[in-house]
């Protein structure tokens, strides 16, 4: 006991560190939403593009090429991409996902709007605008991801094609063994 109180702090007397970084954080999102959301896409576009080169190993130092140790000195991370990935989401993907989500809160279950139905809904649908707002990003400024969504998107009209061909394949097997008859 110091001085007739007891050593251990209330959380309510005299919050922590993080208790006040909650509270601030709490209380600037609460007055700028649309500015948060909009620094917090671009911080998360940035930081997913670092982690989508360290994934794919194209910023990792041994899986770049070994025609000279000059280009074992480069940078591992493209940090110009990067920041180019940042300005897509802080521009783009933030104030359309402040906007979603405003949508989506006057739109989507509108009668029980916070219950874990909702909650889970809201999330899901914003995930899946973040997801195709990040790969549009990446494939507007990397050209191997451009022409990877394209094969990808050419190939549900592949696997279509195989599937007539395989069809008109057995069509013209039965009429012959029909014929053969």
């Amino acid at each position: 006991m110091l001085h007739g109180h007891s050593s251990a702090l209330s959380l309510g007397a005299h919050p922590g560190p993080a208790a006040r970084l909650w509270s601030t954080a709490a209380r600037t999102l609460q007055q700028h939403p649309f500015l948060i959301k909009t620094v917090a896409s671009g911080f998360g576009f940035a930081f997913g593009d670092v982690l989508f080169q360290l994934g794919t190993g194209a910023a990792l130092p041994w899986a770049q090429p070994a025609a000279s140790s000059s280009s074992r000195s480069k940078a591992p991370i493209d940090w110009r991409r990067a920041a180019a990935m940042g300005g897509a989401g802080l521009a783009v993907a933030g104030p359309v996902g402040y906007y979603f989500l405003m949508w989506m809160e006057a739109n989507i279950w509108t009668a029980a709007p916070h219950c874990t139905g909702a909650l889970a809904t809201k999330f899901t649908l914003d995930q899946v605008l973040g997801f195709a707002l990040w790969h549009a990003s990446l494939a507007a400024l990397h050209e191997p991801h451009r022409k990877s969504c394209a094969e990808l998107a050419r190939w549900p009209a592949r696997q279509l094609e195989q599937h007539s061909q395989r069809q008109r394949l057995q069509a013209a097997a039965q009429a012959a063994a029909f014929k053969a008859r």
